[in-house]
């Protein structure tokens, strides 16, 4: 699983560098929380919320991408922006424990404030 969190990490940062510009992608990871759900995310620099809200479709198609080859079958595809910011920070997918896929499935918003929602596929 090393080489494929390594080439997604790679394989994000290559994507997001072609469509926008200068995006670095220090770290990526797999996950899994408390809750049961699990996912992928990586932490990145120089990406704002307007260039994720132009090329939505296409950034969470190469989440749900990686996030498979890594074993994670994405439901919830998301942005965090840095507090107060239109810098994101974090792209995730997860794969959705029970109790959260139900939460979701009733929100049209999003969780969070700081949380963009790309796609939800609990709907």
């Amino acid at each position: 699983m090393k080489e494929e969190i390594s080439e997604g990490r790679k394989k994000l940062e290559e994507e997001l560098r072609h469509l926008i510009g200068n995006i670095f992608v220090p770290e990526a990871k797999v996950f899994g929380m408390v809750c049961g759900c699990v996912g992928f995310a990586a932490d990145l620099r120089g990406l704002q919320y307007d260039d994720v809200d132009v090329f939505r479709e296409k950034i969470s198609a190469i989440l749900e991408e990686i996030s498979k080859s890594v074993g994670v079958e994405p439901e919830f595809v998301y942005a965090r922006k840095l507090p107060g910011s239109e810098e994101v920070v974090t792209l995730t997918a997860r794969e959705l424990c029970d109790r959260c896929k139900k939460e979701f499935a009733g929100s049209k918003a999003s969780p969070r404030p700081d949380i963009v929602v790309l796609k939800n596929k609990t709907k």
